[in-house]
């Protein structure tokens, strides 16, 4: 038996008989209970000292621990960021190197004016920030390179070109013939023979084998002209074949190559443009990284780091916390090192943590304190009776004014919630006004586009009209006089016009193509939905019918077994999973026989979802997402779109008050799921839920 329940046995042995004794037991444990804390007043204090400390220490813990996983997840967010914007950077270089490839494809012969007119308009420097300069380097042949020496002398400031360094009994050879902008450094690479060196030969050799973009390994650039700052460089390689299009064997794009366009790098430049470093006092750097270019971070594959590092180091200090991520750079598998700095840790809240404890621990003492406090006085009251009417008038007094003070502190937050929902109101009619706005904006100009669009296209046919004339008459000049016709201008004639018209209409009709879908986007956001009862089974197969040719052409079966019924609008639901099953039909996979299996079922009592299930090519993860994005395609671009028909899908479910997800990978197809309500919401019901 314990000290407190032998003095409670003691107490009940020494109470004088009577009707307290004959009460109920909980009556009887509580008045001990009574007896016990006026005898030993230090059991409340002490009570109240240890639930307070545990209660403080658990508060503290938990939010160091809800701390260290915010703090984890922004750093997760920023090394993110940091790849996607090294990735965006260099796929904007990759396009436009594919860019200069395609106008060494599509004109014979660009010179050296043309070519640095074409960089001109370009403006590297101010708009491709951390680009060394885009250039062009020939394949030469054994037996060419005097006559290719000889005409590059030619050229105004090429006097002293030359082909190098010396390679003996070489097959084949690379010269730089282009490089702009033409400064020392880029002067210094003119007539390199790239093949000599190895890592830049292995990236030009994968590059002209796929018809990709190749980037090398780490290299020292020939543009390190000064020795007392140099950098790790790299190349970007798009090769370059006769007649444009990429040949669909190895062997036919090794016998079509004429050369490279490409881009030479100084990592360092380019890297500081894409990853501003934070080097201000007042702006201390979150992050700090190191970008190499291999499998794993090497001292010898370093191309920069953000921050000056130790000998024989290939990653800066380790912070609280850091990891080592993959990034893919044209078929260059590349490793980025981060880790957390000062200006990480004054973002974090863990330092609320010692603060939560000393506060929590002050009150708690405090507490017990008070509550030893009182339970001497209320010893000490319970021994005179004056002394207890004191008391009892004193917490009256106390539990009147708690009393006001609640009633005050319920009206402050009556009138602070009245307050909260006008602001919320406020601003959901403003965010409905600006979303009216952006549509109206969206539409005025598409609109606006169309007129000089109408043009474009206009003279296109005046000039495709003025361009048979000159045919027929070039064929009749050349019937009567055959000398005065040459070959070249017969190729003008008869193939560049031509192809240059051809050239302009594709890319008038794809803007054409893309302002009609910003017009039927805008139109879209400003149509007011009709909810009405729908059979789901119904309207599917009503879509199957409409899709009964693509999917006979295709030979893709299509199941369906939606036997549910849901109010909403049917116009919306069309273009949702009619988008869904022609994007089911485009991308199936030919290697194997199609099927498209649509499954609509009942979720909860409120909501419906349709699964469209395909065994199409699939869509790798990382591209799960981005595919929702406007203009955004993922995979192979051999079916025609423009990447909006997800992005309008995702708006229409979203005006629908529902969601969609999708399941793929690659070769094992694609489920996506959409989540509707049984019932469409109405613009009361939706903005009182914003």
């Amino acid at each position: 038996m314990s000290a407190a329940a032998a003095e409670i046995a003691t107490e009940r042995s020494d109470a004088p008989p009577g009707p307290a004794a004959a009460g109920p037991e909980p009556g009887r444990r509580l008045a001990a209970l009574r007896r016990l804390l006026r005898r030993r007043p230090t059991i409340l204090p002490v009570l109240v000292l240890v639930v307070g400390t545990t209660c403080t220490l658990l508060a503290a813990w938990q939010v160091a621990r809800v701390a260290a996983e915010r703090d984890l997840e922004r750093f997760h967010y920023l090394t993110r960021q940091g790849l996607d914007a090294i990735r965006d950077r260099l796929d904007t270089h990759i396009a436009l190197l594919r860019a200069t490839a395609g106008l060494f494809a599509a004109e014979s012969g660009v010179s050296a004016e043309a070519f640095r007119a074409y960089a001109d308009r370009l403006r590297l420097r101010e708009l491709y920030p951390g680009v060394q300069g885009i250039g062009f380097a020939r394949r030469v042949a054994r037996g060419e390179e005097e006559t290719l020496v000889a005409a590059m002398r030619r050229l105004a400031g090429h006097a002293g070109f030359r082909l190098w360094p010396e390679s003996v009994g070489a097959e084949e050879r690379t010269a730089i013939l282009y490089l702009e902008p033409l400064d020392a450094r880029n002067r210094a690479a003119l007539g390199f023979d790239m093949f000599t060196e190895p890592t830049r030969r292995a990236a030009m050799a994968r590059a002209r084998d796929t018809g990709e973009a190749a980037a090398s390994g780490r290299v020292e650039l020939v543009q390190e002209i000064d020795p007392a700052h140099k950098q790790a460089g790299f190349l970007v390689y798009v090769p370059v074949y006769a007649g444009g299009a990429v040949p669909p064997t190895t062997a036919l794009r090794r016998e079509r190559l004429v050369g490279w366009a490409y881009s030479p790098f100084r990592a360092g430049d380019l890297l500081r443009h894409v990853l501003p470093q934070g080097e201000a006092p007042d702006r201390a750097p979150e992050l700090a990284f190191a970008v190499h270019a291999g499998t794993a971070p090497l001292p010898a594959s370093l191309l920069h780091a953000s921050e000056p590092l130790p000998p024989a180091a290939a990653v800066p200090a380790p912070g609280r916390y850091r990891a080592v991520l993959p990034l893919e750079v044209a078929g260059t598998p590349w490793v980025v090192a981060f880790t957390t700095r000062a200006g990480f840790e004054r973002g974090s809240s863990r330092d609320l943590a010692p603060w939560l404890a000393a506060a929590g621990l002050s009150a708690t003492l405090v507490l017990a304190g008070a509550a030893l406090a009182q339970a001497r006085a209320a010893a000490a009251a319970e021994t005179a009776r004056e002394a207890l009417r004191e008391l009892n008038l004193s917490l009256e007094r106390r539990v009147a004014a708690r009393t006001l003070l609640l009633e005050r502190a319920r009206d402050a937050l009556r009138a602070a919630n009245a307050n909260l929902e006008a602001a919320v109101a406020a601003r959901t009619a403003e965010l409905a006004a600006a979303n009216e706005e952006v549509q109206r904006f969206a539409y005025i100009v598409s609109h606006d586009l169309r007129a000089p669009l109408v043009n474009v296209m206009g003279f296109t046919s005046e000039l495709e009209v003025a361009q048979g004339r000159i045919a027929r008459f070039y064929r009749a000049v050349a019937e009567t006089a055959p000398g005065l016709a040459g070959t070249e201008i017969e190729a003008a004639i008869e193939q560049d016009l031509p192809e240059a018209i051809g050239f302009i209409r594709s890319s008038t009709a794809k803007m054409d193509r893309l302002i009609n879908a910003i017009l039927k986007l805008s139109r879209e956001g400003r149509r007011t939905l009709q909810p009405e009862r729908i059979e789901l089974q119904e309207l599917l197969e009503a879509i199957a019918r409409s899709l009964a040719h693509q999917l006979e052409a295709a030979g893709v079966e299509l199941r369906i077994e939606a036997p549910v019924t849901l109010e909403s609008d049917r116009l919306a639901l069309e273009q949702i999973f009619g988008n869904l099953l022609e994007n089911a039909v485009k991308y199936r996979d030919p290697v194997r026989p199609g099927w498209i299996a649509v499954c609509g079922r009942a979720s909860s009592e409120a909501t419906v979802a349709v699964e469209v299930t395909d065994n199409g090519r699939g869509i790798d993860p990382r591209d799960h997402e981005r595919i929702f994005d406007l203009f955004r395609r993922a995979g192979a671009q051999d079916q025609p779109g423009e990447g909006i028909g997800l992005a309008h899908v995702r708006a229409l479910v979203r005006r629908l008050g529902g969601t969609i997800g999708l399941r793929s990978a690659p070769g094992a197809g694609t489920t996506f799921r959409v989540t509707l309500p049984r019932t469409l919401p109405s613009r009361a019901e939706k903005g009182a839920e914003a």
